[in-house]
């Protein structure tokens, strides 16, 4: 651990000067050394001591009668002096206590030539002109270091290599991070730093526990309100939430988000009822009624016919997100199909999970080959039949092919082994033989190779 301070006094003057001045720095938001606070029973004192000057960004010295009449502070003394003669610019600052200059000045010019402050003047004086020094205004990390501190966060000193990983972070694409958020920028570099801060925070939580469009709504919720800064950049950024988690946008489902989300949507139906009076042909391919959509696909979820869209479309957008938008896809699509084929889906509308079944048979993208599945992180990664399905719907979508699709041994323990794989990823507590039974009655199948021979087709094979 890393301090801002480390304090060189005498044991007689804590209780006139020093136990309430390093309560106070503490107050203020500094790290301090202070035997008090940073010894334990048993603790070296002489290795304790030495650790706390070697990372200390400085020391504060209550210069005294006792300190002057006492070996040990003295020694602690010479140690910051072999500090600060190190190119480590300005460390000591003095604090003349019950002495006068004239008493410095016999015991070491040096000290007499540093600028000290008088606890005459008042613990609350002193405490001011060592956090001008120590928390210097206009210092960008001391700024995000402060911020973080008041969203409950506590951060290590400045100079810990933390901050540079933190620099580091701002400086990335939040859209290629799941739950990345634009970082605010207009009120200083110090407020981006600290939501950088925060965004790593939570988005390495949210890499080792996937918060998806999977995850029930409370468990979002509770994710969004536990984290620092998450619930008020959700806010600012609706509609990088309903990337994130398009299942809090359905009614019932949006807990705080709820009027923010309305108003949302309803802003999106007039705006696309003006478009179809203004623009007729505007998005027709997109919805199943030939006319532009009844709002934007982001609120769909709470429209009574899902905006008019095509299934599809939606299916797509409630796993993928808009086109170079945010990354809010977190699994394969094959796995959000077997989801909503388990009992771990039933918190979810029955209306809008038929919706998006039929939407996965039209989107087409669901099947998997060999070199996915050889990409899964799994332990189930290498059946051996894995692929086999995909090859022989191809073969089966041919145009010239005459006979009927038949599932082979091959390709149900291909489509068995890749269930078993969604089974382990997403945590289902459904059993595989009743997943892979469900996914047959569906006509995913079927369905692929009416949609593929069609595709080839109208491209000439």
């Amino acid at each position: 651990m890393l301090y801002d301070v480390f304090i060189s006094h005498a044991s007689e003057d804590k209780d006139s000067l020093v136990r309430p001045l390093a309560e106070a720095l503490r107050d203020n938001h500094v790290e301090v050394w202070y035997d008090e606070f940073s010894l334990q029973v048993g603790d070296s004192l002489r290795r304790s001591i030495d650790s706390g000057l070697a990372k200390s960004r400085f020391g504060v010295v209550v210069l005294s009668p006792a300190f002057l009449s006492k070996e040990w502070p003295q020694r602690e003394l010479d140690g910051l002096v072999a500090l600060e003669n190190m190119n480590r610019g300005t460390l000591i600052l003095p604090v003349w206590h019950n002495i006068s200059k004239l008493d410095v000045l016999a015991y070491s010019p040096l000290l007499a030539d540093k600028v000290g402050i008088s606890s005459e003047k008042g613990l609350d004086v002193v405490l001011q002109k060592l956090l001008e020094t120590i928390q210097p205004q206009g210092s960008t990390l001391i700024k995000a270091r402060e911020l973080l501190l008041s969203y409950g966060v506590e951060p290590p000193v400045v100079t810990d290599d933390w901050w540079l990983d933190v620099v580091e972070f701002s400086g990335s694409d939040y859209r290629f991070n799941h739950w990345g958020f634009p970082l605010p920028a207009s009120k200083g570099r110090g407020l981006t730093l600290a939501f950088a801060a925060m965004q790593k925070s939570w988005q390495e939580k949210d890499e080792y526990n996937p918060i998806s469009q999977l995850t029930h709504p409370e468990m979002v919720l509770n994710f969004i309100q536990t984290e620092p800064g998450l619930e008020e950049m959700c806010f600012r950024h609706l509609e990088s939430l309903a990337a994130y988690a398009p299942q809090l946008t359905l009614r019932g489902f949006s807990g705080p988000f709820d009027e923010k989300f309305e108003k949302a949507y309803q802003k999106s139906v007039e705006k696309y009822q003006k478009q179809r009076y203004a623009q007729p042909e505007s998005g027709t391919a997109l919805t199943t009624n030939n006319l532009p959509p009844a709002c934007d696909e982001v609120w769909a979820w709470r429209h009574p016919t899902f905006g008019d869209y095509r299934a599809s479309n939606m299916a797509c957008n409630f796993v993928q997100g808009e086109l170079l938008g945010e990354q809010s896809k977190v699994y394969e699509i094959f796995d959000y199909l077997v989801w909503y084929l388990s009992n771990d889906s039933k918190w979810f509308p029955e209306e809008a999970k038929r919706f998006l079944i039929s939407g996965f048979k039209q989107w087409n993208s669901w099947s998997w080959d060999k070199y996915e599945v050889d990409n899964i992180e799994s332990d189930l990664s290498s059946f051996n039949s894995a692929g086999e399905l995909f090859i022989k719907m191809f073969h089966a979508s041919s145009p010239q092919r005459k006979s009927p699709f038949k599932l082979t041994k091959s390709c149900y323990n291909d489509i068995q082994g890749r269930i078993t794989i969604s089974c382990e990823r997403l945590k289902l507590t459904d059993s595989v033989q009743d997943l892979v039974d469900r996914f047959l009655a569906e006509g995913f199948i079927e369905a692929w190779i009416k949609s593929e021979r069609k595709k080839r087709i109208k491209h000439k094979y």
